[in-house]
């Protein structure tokens, strides 16, 4: 009788799940991708206008910290709710077309949907690849350039004998090695995307490489409490490096096979926050470098690493995923006679097979009907 408890919670907890999974909403979980894009947007516009009329380069403080003055954040705000109720309450139900199921990704197992990667992550991921070799190049350019004019005052023995690596640490030596590692990281993500392999268990654990790489270069940003005390306007650079560690985590663990009740829910509410914070963090400052009216205003303005600017796609591409790609499975056909559904369609081999049997053997005469009759 226990067993027959057990398969009765079991059968009902099953059919529980598959209620929760049809569920119908009044709007569509993908609803969440249009509403990612108006925040987007607005929150950008939002960003470059509070520094745009709001900031002291200078001091890199603001002028008002009034919290209604912080525009990007009564943008961001709300639309985090919002994209977190759509993709709580939002429907996701199969499509059918004719013949055809078309499968949502949303509830199919992390094997199937990352088998369906498509290649725009693939390059996502070479994009961040590119950008993190950017940020090394760049420090080494920025450091040698200094001590070229370090080393313009000096004359005769000192100026041949200085190096124009002076200040490079072992700390820098060991952030960039794991620089490096990251790049090899998103490198064979974005081999394995291209193979049609997907994310491979080996890929998911070597995300954890980038999660400790941006630790440290959070810790490196908080050295000297710029963050917290005097760089404001560095302190969306540090909720978005933030984010995306939270963000490959929970992509680790789901194509790991390790997903929870919410793993798809926080992954892609993460890509999305990841994305946008990025975005606020990043553009709006390329773009007031391209805008000539101030520009005076704005020559100590701090410019982010190219790294940031890679943290803006990669996520999203990843949460594309469960609103473009879909895993087809074939119904039979309807029939408009009395039979429900149509004959399943034969081999040819099988029909083949079919005319041997019916047919005599060679060299085998069958009797007459009249000798069948005596």
């Amino acid at each position: 009788m226990a067993k027959y408890r057990v398969a009765d919670r079991e059968a009902a907890q099953r059919a529980k799940n598959v209620k929760q999974a049809n569920k119908q909403g009044p709007i569509k979980k993908k609803a969440s991708l249009y509403i990612y894009v108006l925040v987007l947007v607005l929150a950008m516009f939002a960003r470059a206008l509070q520094l745009y009329m709001n900031f002291d380069f200078d001091t890199h403080r603001y002028i008002d910290s009034f919290p209604l003055t912080n525009y990007p954040m009564l943008v961001m705000i709300p639309g985090f709710i919002l994209i977190a109720f759509v993709l709580i309450t939002g429907s996701a139900r199969d499509k059918v077309i004719k013949s055809v199921v078309l499968i949502n990704p949303w509830r199919l197992r992390y094997d199937r949907v990352g088998k369906k990667i498509p290649s725009s992550a693939g390059y996502s991921s070479l994009i961040m690849a590119a950008t993190i070799l950017a940020d090394i190049v760049f420090w080494f350019v920025e450091l040698v350039e200094g001590n070229k004019r370090i080393r313009s005052t000096l004359e005769g023995y000192d100026y041949k004998e200085y190096n124009l690596l002076t200040g490079y640490t072992v700390g820098d030596f060991f952030y960039h090695f794991l620089s490096l590692l990251t790049i090899l990281v998103f490198i064979f993500i974005a081999v394995n995307i291209f193979k049609g392999e997907g994310f491979s268990h080996a890929n998911c654990a070597s995300l954890y490489i980038y999660a400790l790489w941006q630790i440290v270069n959070i810790f490196r940003m908080n050295a000297n409490g710029e963050i917290i005390g005097m760089l404001t306007d560095r302190r969306y650079e540090l909720i978005s490096r933030m984010l995306t560690v939270l963000f490959f985590c929970a992509v680790a663990r789901f194509f790991n096979g390790m997903e929870k009740k919410n793993t798809r829910f926080w992954m892609c509410f993460l890509g999305y926050a990841a994305s946008i914070v990025s975005a606020v963090s990043t553009l709006p400052r390329y773009f007031l470098i391209a805008l000539p009216d101030g520009y005076d205003s704005r020559m100590n303005m701090l410019m982010p690493t190219p790294s940031d600017v890679g943290m803006i796609f990669m996520p999203i591409t990843i949460v594309v995923v469960f609103w473009s790609t879909y895993v087809y499975r074939v119904m039979p056909r309807l029939s408009e006679g009395n039979r429900r559904w149509t004959r399943a369609p034969l081999s040819r081999n099988y029909e083949e097979m079919a005319v041997l049997d019916e047919s005599p053997a060679e060299g085998v005469e069958l009797p007459d009907s009249d000798t069948l009759r005596k």
